[in-house]
């Protein structure tokens, strides 16, 4: 079931799978954050091949992690209210932090800047982008970064897919959570399944 946290600054909107059913031992360590350090930080040893997909913004940011080969373990959006970007983005942060501490990920991937958007946008996304950065470095989660073009290609064969298209493909090829997920949760879950894929066509080229 969805749920809808409220917080001074903003609401996370949150879902996990329904029926997902409790891991195996060989699954363990994508459910259960392991004792260890990285980064130099307090931050618990990462689950292998689990990925966390971001789709940034200040008025709203998307996280998905999503385990190979087709599993959306959670995904969220922390909507932001408008007011001070300090205190936004601090919120995003937050929330990013809590993820990393609960369930932390082997890799990070992110949508590039793209400069098209309107300039007021633009900015948001840019102000996002240099918090969410700088959260990942500071726990040492490795950074992959894509085009939205790349994103479509990856996943549909197609650099001007719509969201719709997108949508029907992730719907057709993902666990998800139930009920409908907003814009910045899909595109979260669509970023990391395109570095899944990325990721297992560099291993099958190299091999």
């Amino acid at each position: 079931m969805k749920k809808v946290e409220r917080s001074p600054v903003g609401r996370i909107h949150s879902g996990r799978p329904p029926d997902v059913v409790p891991p195996s031992a060989s699954q363990s360590s994508l459910w259960k954050s392991q004792e260890g350090a990285r980064g130099g930080g307090p931050w618990s040893s990462p689950a292998p091949g689990l990925i966390l997909g971001i789709d940034p913004g200040l008025a709203g940011t998307g996280f998905a992690l999503f385990a190979e080969p087709n599993l959306v373990l959670s995904c969220s959006t922390v909507v932001t209210i408008p007011g001070r970007d300090g205190a936004r983005l601090l919120a995003i942060t937050n929330h990013l932090r809590a993820i990393i501490t609960e369930n932390p990920p082997a890799e990070a991937s992110i949508e590039e800047l793209f400069m098209g958007r309107n300039a007021t946008s633009a900015v948001g996304v840019a102000q996002a982008r240099g918090a969410i950065l700088n959260v990942l470095e500071e726990c040492g989660v490795p950074v992959f970064e894509y085009k939205p073009s790349q994103v479509k290609v990856i996943l549909t064969g197609y650099g001007n897919a719509d969201k719709t298209q997108i949508g029907r493909m992730l719907a057709a090829q993902v666990k998800m959570p139930e009920g409908k997920l907003d814009d910045h949760a899909r595109d979260a879950i669509a970023i990391a399944l395109c570095h899944a894929r990325s990721r297992r066509f560099s291993r099958a080229t190299i091999q």
